[in-house]
């Protein structure tokens, strides 16, 4: 399979239907930051094929940093903070939500230091056969151990998660991530965000079931 414009517009497509169907059925106003999910990918998803565009047609060359810095802020900044924030936001049990607590944290902690490299370091994007390749020139140390805490903070919470479906989810992303990792080492980013996008959409499936009973003290929220 090849990744293009039409890929990611597709995937947009796909993720934002999904991302309309969560919300529509959301139980408690707890669980919108996990059902907006697939929007947020639609968006991410959108950004990627506008760069596709930009370094592919040049008359559409002006529109290629902008997509390329939303597309990064969205993968860099905003998924590390919003996983940990979703799952807990949603999670009833008070040990889990401990968890999720410190993940959210840390979660944090990486997307300031991420923004920074965003702003700091040199990026790029070419297009590396069939892909995009992003390159960040951040310091190597900095770029390993910002690496292994992102796996964290967007994988982990889902495998914390009290909800079945939710830690399905998990499984399935961590199946892309090792096979965006074999298979695309180069354009990891773009292939790993991709497979996510079409997995975020079973979050719909996670938000329509039936709500269990909630604590008082959550219910109230």
């Amino acid at each position: 399979m090849c990744f293009s414009a039409t890929a990611s517009f597709a995937a947009a497509g796909v993720t934002s239907v999904a991302g309309g169907a969560a919300l529509h059925g959301v139980q408690r106003r707890s669980q919108l930051p996990l059902a907006a999910i697939p929007l947020i990918f639609a968006i991410h998803q959108f950004a990627e094929g506008v760069l596709w565009l930009g370094l592919t047609q040049p008359q559409h060359a002006a529109w290629q940093r902008p997509a390329m810095f939303a597309f990064l802020f969205f993968a860099e900044v905003v998924w590390p903070v919003w996983v940990p924030l979703a799952i807990l936001a949603s999670e009833a049990h008070p040990a889990r939500q401990k968890l999720l607590r410190a993940l959210l944290a840390l979660g944090i902690a990486l997307a300031v230091t991420r923004l920074y490299g965003l702003y700091a370091y040199p990026v790029s994007a070419t297009i590396a056969g069939q892909h995009i390749q992003y390159r960040l020139d951040a310091p190597f140390t900095l770029r390993r151990i910002a690496d292994v805490c992102y796996a964290i903070v967007t994988v982990v919470p889902l495998f914390v998660a009290s909800t079945k479906q939710v830690r399905w989810i998990g499984v399935l992303i961590v199946v892309s991530l090792v096979f965006s990792k074999l298979l695309f080492y180069q354009t990891f980013i773009s292939a790993w965000c991709f497979f996510a996008a079409l997995i975020s959409a079973l979050v719909v499936v996670a938000v329509r079931r039936r709500a269990a009973p909630q604590p008082a003290s959550v219910a109230a929220a």
